[in-house]
This record gives C-alpha cells, structure tokens and sequence, in this order.
C-alpha cells in the first residue's frame, strides 16, 4: 500500500521531498542501531555481533527500500559505522545522565545530545545512493 501511495504522488519522491526520504531513512536505521546496542545481553545470548546484524538488516532493508525510494543510505561508507557509534555513544551518555540528575546530570544530558545531534547530521552529509525506482510497485522480498 505504501509503495502504491507513493507512486499516486511522485512528487513526494522528488526535489526537496528526496532530502525528507534520506532524512526517514536515517531516522529508521539510526533508532534500530541505537536500540540494538541497548540489549547486549540479548545479542550475546544469540551469539550474534550487534553490529554485524544491523549492517545485515540495513542491507536487506536498502534492497527492499529500493522499490520505493530513488535513494538510498550510503551504508558503506567510512564515515558510516563510526557516525553510528558516536551516536550511539551519546545515546549511552544521555541515558545515563538522566539517571544521574541534578545539574551534573542536566549537563552532561545536554553534551549528550548536543554529541548526538552532530553525529546524526554528520551521517545525514553522507552522499546518498541514487537509482531509478523500478516500474513495478510489488514489494520483491530482498533476502
């Protein structure tokens, strides 16, 4: 339904729009990444390497993402895994000055999200891939 929609409204996958769809991609990616690496226990169980995983999902998710979108994430790229990691090492910061309180906790909550806020546009100054969306609108399982 969603690729239907999309291709209803190419003017949504165009211009400006394809700054929109680099945006979600990230914001999609980036939120799974962070969350991933809040349950080491749970990968660690699985006998699965957290960042492993999530550059396996990202290339599934690219794949299946190229039917609808003309861009995709440069997930590749050198600055592309340490970007994640820094925004995830933020992530950690915050969350552990919440729990801190108090002005020290106030502070380092802020250098916490001033240290994320950079690390996610410095993914989003990636150069996205570019392609031609596909004619047909099936949804192609990637895997």
């Amino acid at each position: 339904a969603f690729a239907l929609i999309m291709r209803a409204h190419p003017e949504l996958l165009s211009g400006v729009n394809k700054l929109w769809v680099k945006f979600f991609l990230l914001a999609v990616f980036s939120t799974m990444y962070v969350r991933d690496h809040q349950r080491p226990l749970f990968h660690q169980a699985l006998g699965v390497d957290p960042d492993w995983y999530g550059q396996e999902v990202f290339k599934k998710t690219s794949e299946i993402s190229k039917q609808v979108f003309p861009i995709t994430l440069d997930i590749d790229h050198p600055r592309w895994m340490p970007g994640l990691k820094r925004l995830q090492k933020a992530s950690a910061d915050i969350d552990r000055a919440k729990k801190q309180g108090g002005i020290g906790g106030w502070v380092a909550k802020t250098w916490g999200t001033a240290r994320a806020t950079a690390a996610f546009v410095s993914l989003l100054t990636i150069p996205a891939k570019k392609h031609v969306v596909p004619e047909s609108t099936r949804l192609v399982p990637a895997y």
